[in-house]
């Protein structure tokens, strides 16, 4: 009775299985493209591990045939289950697009561009500061990479928000950059000494109407003068720790790809802190007035991690 009850649910399990994977191939069709995604689902190292494992239990089992029906099951409900992922077909597809080796996506120009400009116009120190952050983010993903097995679906699937990352710290380096150069070429204490004098010599005004107004705008001109130079040493602080705050980010979630290979969490991770850039791009946008960064904040970012840098 035992092995009668195991022999039905086996049957039970691989009839749902094999319907579940009538209805995907009723979804996207039968061509080649599933034998390429049942290949490189059925190849991962670790769906190979736990098959191994599953068959060497069956085969030791009293009950070798159901086990083996149940394995044969699993393996059917895993395979129907992870190709009809869309996520995964479409990495799937990246990769087989690419040769086997990374692929270089079709960009926009104007953005790629955009990027070019930026990082020319950069100072060599930050210019080294924003390629070591991303040559840290390619080593990430090249060492998930290999504890996969093979090309990383969460590494494909992450570089759309990771080049968004990327980009929004990149404008924050220019902005860092035209903040240093107006605080170098400012003497603040120069402009307050010039308020002190000018105050002083308001003071001993009395009769002269045209003096006393001249002195007024004089001291008004000055005072937002200086005021500006304090919003810019503000706005300087605030840039740096932003600039710390998006590299531990970025960071993080390529440290996160090397010891969590669920693609769907990968990807969820990467779109939160994506989306949780406002703040920062309205920043940016304060702070045109002198950079004139916010023209490219609402264009698609430059494929950076993908693409080639000139």
């Amino acid at each position: 009775m035992p092995n009668k009850s195991c022999n039905r649910e086996a049957k039970a399990k691989i009839c749902h299985a094999l319907d579940c994977q009538a209805r995907l191939r009723q979804a996207i069709g039968m061509n080649n493209d599933i034998k390429k995604y049942l290949a490189a689902a059925f190849t991962w190292r670790w769906n190979l591990l736990a098959l191994g494992a599953g068959t060497a239990f069956a085969l030791l089992s009293p009950l070798t045939a159901p086990a083996l029906a149940l394995v044969a099951a699993a393996e059917l409900t895993y395979l129907t289950g992870l190709i009809s992922n869309a996520k995964f077909r479409k990495a799937i597809d990246a990769r087989a697009s690419g040769g086997g080796a990374r692929s270089i996506p079709t960009a926009d120009p104007n953005s790629q561009i955009a990027l070019t400009e930026a990082l020319n116009q950069l100072a060599p120190g930050l210019r080294k500061r924003f390629l070591e952050l991303r040559q840290r983010c390619l080593t990430l993903q090249t060492i998930a990479q290999k504890i996969s097995g093979g090309p990383s679906t969460g590494a494909d699937m992450r570089s759309s928000g990771l080049d968004k990352l990327l980009w929004v710290h990149l404008r924050l380096l220019l902005a860092q950059q035209g903040l240093w150069r107006f605080l170098d070429e400012t003497e603040i204490s120069a402009l307050d000494a010039q308020l002190a004098e000018l105050n002083k010599r308001k003071e001993t005004v009395t009769n002269d109407e045209r003096m006393l107004r001249s002195l007024v705008d004089a001291i008004a001109t000055l005072s937002m003068r200086i005021e500006n130079y304090r919003t810019a040493q503000r706005n300087s602080e605030f840039v740096e720790l932003e600039l710390d705050r998006i590299e531990n980010k970025i960071l993080a979630l390529g440290e996160m790809a090397v010891n969590n290979q669920n693609p769907d969490f990968i990807s969820a991770q990467v779109d939160a802190v994506a989306d949780s850039m406002t703040q920062t791009e309205s920043a940016i946008r304060e702070l045109d007035s002198l950079t004139g960064l916010s023209r490219d904040l609402g264009r698609e970012p430059p494929k950076i991690l993908a693409g080639q840098l000139m």
